[in-house]
């Protein structure tokens, strides 16, 4: 045999890897019987096999026993590695009074002496993943401090494989553990890092990197140095990591920088070394530090926490912040951030090799069976280009501007098309009810479904010039249902976005639209099929050459510049659309022609309302509003050579000139000049010299319009703002940065003109039309004589919120009502309350939320106006809240038992102008609930509704803004003994018993609705839900438990349908809502059930709900609500025989859903949301299981044997 055969044959067996995993865990756990610990070892790789055995095997045997706990920090909130999760500022996490020696779960010995000859000076370690950047911030410190010697682990390792790899078979092994990913042996680390700090005897102090990386690795750390002054993690998100190690591979040839050893090594990091670190962070020893940022401020952050952890205020050079170079996570439809500050390069442009890197992280390209072989008959000739991305990568806003662009293009949506069937078809038809659920999870639409919808669309187009179909195809699947019925792709343009901004992007939209499919369960399911199933197919389109990528993460019009060049070329050729050209940068202008026109400089903090006061300005007077910013993006977008050159600016993070800013307000100030009254300039100048630049080379301002509001009120109409805009620059934190910009840059320039008595202060802390006031005055000084604007300029006043809004509302059919204040804190349960007060007592309920909503959503001049405030961020006035009260109010009254004015009023002054204006208060109905149990249950509510809000940190603080606004009107209302206070900690009903108490001394009478006195109580109701998959016969079952039991059956789905048809206006409100594709909220759900309930419950005690509950929540919150179920019948029934009788079924049903790949994911649906529900009724000794594979009648007789075993 010769050594290549043996080397070969101990390989195959994983030999060595076995022999290592012996000495490791002998090393670790020293038996005293080592021939023993090694005979129970090799047991125990020869009955759980060796091929996945690592070197670690049997230390992970004993480790798996006494886990760890996370790193968690004091305040008990996870850390995360997103920066806005994350505290700003660095802070030393305190470290536990008791004695270290005293902690039982501490799993390290004391700390001994250190070994002899390592040099007794500071030691400190720098912690983080792969590719967090350790190193670079280690030679930043060394520069800093360079009698501090760096040693890195990882270039020990290196150097002595590189020594003696091929000559020992020992690090030859090692080599490959490292090529792979994994850590070499504690033993061999511990040797190498006490040999190298030995080796250096002057050093000042030492900086480890890449050690220790394990809690064993730790022990042996204390073991021979003895000595830890501080440790310092840089905490990365895990997707940078992974970017940047591959880009490195690329750049520097590391074997080990490869995509497998990538995801091994963060592996290995999240599992090994961060057990390490909460190690470090119990010891209060650990700094960690935000590393999702730029370089230099990583490093001014760390230099800082490095000077005074190890100096304190005795040593240490002075530390100067950097410069931001980094701008905050962009946002759709955000200004192009290269106009305000630097940004560097890679920000911009996503370069190949980035690109490159995407498509490594996707699997393999499938292979595709049906070719495309051009377009099929009876379909358009044009081009057909797919626009991909992954799900809120921008691709649909993109496809909307490329349409605008290019006259005769279609935009073809199959998420549009698939919406709009959902919301035709979704209510009364069951194919298309289960496809709505399907969408709404994130899951996609049966294939032969999608294709069939797009074929019948796109033939619709025959005269279109191209098609721009966007969200088809997304899988293999789809690629092969293309090629196969449609074909003829000419090319795939992909908008590539990371993840982070894709989630956030859909949580906000998810906000404003709505949308079933934004909810973050469905954004989470979304992505994930992104990455996994679209991917592998853009990489096939790669791979033949039809994949164009663009870098989404840019601002739009950015993205859409790139998007332009490329379509120029696809449709044109090298002939691109041109456009006239504007004058070139250096081209002269006579400006003479704005010699004596008006120009006003118009100047104000963001929230101060200066865009609302514009556009009056601009009505009334008619001048022209003019933003630099808006300049910058018309120019760019037009495709101009001088555009082109803006782009390339802004792209390599440089300011654009002032010279070519001038050069455009130039152009448009002269091409206006002659219709135009006078010019506003929208946020101009932000600095000095942009002002006396202007003045000198364009024209002298007529006058600067400063709007002057406290940062306090501008704060406030921002955060209002932020309710509607889903703007994630309309956070606390931001606003108080951008404020204090706005009064650095601004104050020169307000001191400089106000000099020259130019500047023209107006108090912007009022109602807009109080602000106008004063505005109007100014600019009737500067026209004088009229306000009637030139040629060509509009000609009606600035519209004034409409009369009905001060037309006196008689209010004295009111006088007598019975009008009840709702308050209660949100998770309080009020809302449910209400309806039950609704049905019950016919009291109107009224929210002011809802009817300024649907004042906005008429369109009326009242709605636009209302807009208009909302939209400047300013809080709608009182006044216009107490007369759409007041007009609902008097038109309801008639026919009303009294109203409910929900969530009012919020403030004092709310209170009492509705009792001086409207008419008094019979009572405020004040639902208590302590802050514990609102929390718990807004948190069980985030479970199913994807709502961004329902989270601790923000619970918390909504909690803290309801209680300051709130105690005031409880205190007053008390005093006047209007108060009523309902505890709402208990179950549904049994606070509504007390509430029905108020509401029948209020009224002087039993309810309105039937008197729950009149019929025996739901209480006393005797309920089985019925639970089964599609196909188990559940519904047959419960068609003979009826007839022979004479219960009540009753589905949710029934229900819901018989409401829509009986054309009642909750019905109709129904109806909208799955219109639009939406599911209808639990809360409906319930009250149809309990409605169903109460009215049969004369008759029937015994109910079959059946197919419910779906899911855990809808369980307890029916028998928290309505009544404790007796029994859940569960039809188990194999998934074979479920899919052998819906198959059979198929044939004659002419259901589409009913094919095997369809039926395979209701299944898996069914199992994942009803195997819970069926564990914690079994539990609770509730569960029956009826094995349901027989004929009907033998089924029949299982059930028969249960319904006997009770007494109904």
């Amino acid at each position: 045999m010769t050594t290549d055969d043996a080397k070969s044959y101990l390989s195959k067996r994983e030999i060595p890897r076995l022999f290592e995993s012996l000495m490791t865990g002998l090393m670790y756990h020293r038996p005293t019987d080592h021939i023993k610990y090694l005979i129970d070892c090799l047991h125990k790789v020869q009955d759980k096999g060796s091929n996945n055995i690592t070197w670690s095997a049997f230390v992970d045997i004993r480790r798996t026993k006494t886990p760890l706990p996370p790193i968690t920090p004091p305040d008990g909130k996870k850390r995360r590695s997103r920066p806005s999760s994350r505290q700003k500022e660095p802070s030393k996490i305190e470290e536990d009074k008791k004695n270290l020696d005293d902690k039982k779960a501490s799993p390290l010995p004391p700390i001994t002496k250190s070994e002899d000859g390592v040099p007794d000076v500071p030691v400190i370690l720098i912690v983080g993943g792969p590719g967090s950047g350790k190193l670079t911030q280690v030679k930043l410190l060394q520069k800093t401090y360079p009698g501090w010697v760096h040693l890195s682990m990882g270039d020990l390792l290196r150097s002595e494989i590189a020594d003696k790899g091929s000559a020992e078979d020992k690090w030859e092994m090692i080599g490959d553990l490292v090529n792979r990913g994994e850590m070499a042996p504690e033993d061999i680390t511990a040797d190498l890092i006490l040999k190298s700090l030995k080796s250096h005897p002057k050093a000042e102090g030492f900086i480890l990197e890449g050690y220790p990386r394990t809690v064993t690795q730790m022990k042996e750390f204390d073991k021979i140095v003895g000595r830890l002054d501080m440790a310092f993690m840089l905490d990365c998100d895990e997707h940078c990591c992974t970017q940047r190690l591959l880009q490195r591979g690329k750049q520097e040839g590391r074997v080990h920088d490869n995509i497998n050893a990538v995801q091994r090594r963060l592996t290995a990091f999240k599992n090994n070394t961060l057990p390490a670190a909460k190690v470090l962070d119990d010891r209060g020893k650990l700094f960690v530090i935000n590393a999702d940022r730029d370089i230099k401020e990583i490093a001014f952050e760390l230099g800082q926490c490095f000077q005074k952890s190890i100096f304190g205020d005795k040593k240490g050079k002075k530390l100067v912040p950097p410069r931001c170079t980094v701008p905050n996570p962009p946002e759709e439809g955000s200004v192009p951030v290269a106009a305000t500050y630097e940004r560097p390069a890679e920000a911009i442009a996503r370069t190949k090799s980035q690109l490159e890197d995407s498509m490594a992280l996707a699997k393999d390209a499938p292979e595709i069976v049906n070719k495309d072989e051009g377009r099929k008959p009876e379909l358009p000739t044009c081009p057909i280009i797919v626009l991909a991305g992954g799900p809120g990568s921008g691709k649909g806003t993109q496809a909307k501007m490329i349409i605008e662009r290019y006259p005769g293009t279609v935009h073809v949506s199959m998420g549009d098309i698939l919406r709009t069937e959902i919301s035709q078809k979704g209510t009364a038809d069951q194919k298309w009810g289960m496809i709505s659920s399907l969408v709404q999870q994130g899951e996609m639409a049966p294939e032969e479904v999608t294709v069939d919808l797009l074929k019948d669309n796109l033939a619709k187009h025959k005269d279109a010039s191209a098609i721009i179909l966007e969200g088809y195809p997304r899988d293999k699947t789809q690629v092969e249902e293309f090629n196969k019925y449609i074909g003829g792709l000419n090319f795939v343009l992909l908008i590539d976005s990371e993840e982070y901004y894709m989630q956030k992007r859909l949580v906000d939209r998810g906000k404003e639209t709505e949308r079933i499919d934004d909810n973050l369960s469905a954004i989470s399911s979304r992505i994930n099929f992104f990455r996994n199933k679209t991917l592998p197919v853009l990489k096939h389109y790669d791979d033949n050459g039809k994949l164009v990528a663009l870098y989404g993460d840019r601002d739009i019009q950015e993205v859409f510049f790139d998007v332009t060049q490329v379509l120029d070329k696809a449709f044109f050729g090298d002939k691109a659309q041109q456009q006239p050209a504007p004058p070139s940068e250096d081209a002269a202008l006579d400006t003479s022609v704005l010699k004596d026109t008006k120009i006003v400089f118009v100047v104000g903090g963001p929230g101060s309302g200066k865009g609302t006061q514009c556009e009056r300005i601009v009505q009334q007077f008619g001048f022209t509003h003019l933003s630099t910013g808006d300049l910058l993006r018309a120019e760019v977008a037009s495709g101009s050579a001088r555009g082109k050159e803006l782009t390339s600016i802004m792209e390599s993070g440089q300011l654009v000139p002032l010279d070519v800013v001038l050069q455009l307000l130039k152009e448009k100030m002269m091409a206006a000049a002659a219709t135009s009254s006078g010019f506003l300039i929208d946020g101009y100048p932000r600095e000095m010299e942009q002002g006396t630049r202007f003045e000198n080379e364009v024209a002298p301002c007529t006058c600067v319009l400063y709007f002057e509001a406290s940062d306090e009120t501008m704060t406030q109409r921002l955060l209002g703002r932020a309710l509607t805009s889903g703007r994630v620059d309309d956070n606390e934190e931001t606003i108080k940065k951008r404020l204090t910009t706005f009064h650095d840059i601004t104050t020169p320039v307000i001191d400089y003109f106000t000099q020259h008595d130019k500047v023209k202060k107006v108090s912007a802390e009022r109602h807009v039309d109080e602000v106008y006031g004063d505005v109007k005055t100014i600019f009737d000084e500067l026209v004088p004589g009229s306000t009637v604007p030139k040629k060509g300029a509009p000609t009606t006043p600035p519209p004034e919120v409409p009369t009905q809004e001060t037309t006196p509302v008689d209010t004295s059919i009111l006088k007598d009502t019975k009008v009840v204040f709702v308050v209660g804190g949100p998770g309080s349960g009020k809302g449910t309350q209400c309806e039950r007060i609704v049905q019950q007592f016919g009291f109107t309920h009224l929210s002011t939320g809802d009817l300024l909503r649907a004042e906005v959503a008429s369109g009326s001049a009242r709605g636009k106006e209302l807009t208009s405030i909302m939209e400047s961020g300013q809080l709608v006035p009182l006044d216009v809240v107490l007369q759409l009260l007041k007009e609902k109010m008097v038109a309801a009254a008639a026919t009303s038992s009294g109203f409910l004015i929900d969530g009012y009023p919020r403030e004092m002054e709310q209170g009492t102008r509705f009792e001086n204006e409207v008419t008094p208060c019979t009572c405020v109905l004040y639902f208590e609930a302590s802050d514990e149990t609102m929390t718990q249950r807004l948190l069980g509510r985030a479970l199913t509704s994807g709502r961004v809000d329902d989270n601790e940190e923000t619970i918390k603080k909504r909690l803290t803004t309801f209680h300051d606004i709130t105690t005031p009107v409880i205190d007053h209302f008390s005093q006047q003994e209007k108060l009523k206070k309902v505890s709402a900690e208990r179950d549904v009903a049994d606070v509504f018993t007390d509430v029905q108490e108020i509401f029948n001394n209020i009224t002087g009478a039993k309810a309105k609705k039937e008197s729950t006195d009149a019929a025996p109580s739901l209480k006393d109701a005797k309920v089985i839900f019925v639970v089964g998959g599609p196909g188990s016969g559940k519904g047959t079952q419960c068609a003979k438990i009826v007839e022979k039991y004479g219960f009540c059956h009753l589905s949710s789905g029934d229900l819901l349908r018989e409401e829509v048809s009986s054309g009642s206006d909750r019905g109709k409100r129904l109806n909208e809502i799955m219109e639009k594709g939406e599911l209808v909220t639990l809360d409906e759900v319930l009250a149809l059930l309990r409605n169903a309930m109460e009215a049969k419950i004369s008759t029937s005690k015994c109910f079959l709900i059946d197919g419910y509950p779906r899911e855990l929540e809808q369980g307890t919150r029916f028998e928290n609500e309505i009544v404790e179920c007796t029994s859940v019948v569960y039809f188990e029934v194999p998934d074979e025989v479920m899919t052998e009788r819906l198959l059979e079924r198929g044939k004659t049903s002419g259901r589409v859903d009913d094919n095997e790949e369809t039926i395979k994911k209701r299944l898996e649906t069914f199992h994942n949301q009803t195997k819970p529900v069926v564990d914690h009724y079994a539990s609770k000794d509730k569960a029956v299981k009826i094995v349901a594979t027989g004929t009907v009648d033998e089924i029949f007789a299982e059930v028969q044997k249960f319904m006997d075993s009770k007494t109904w």
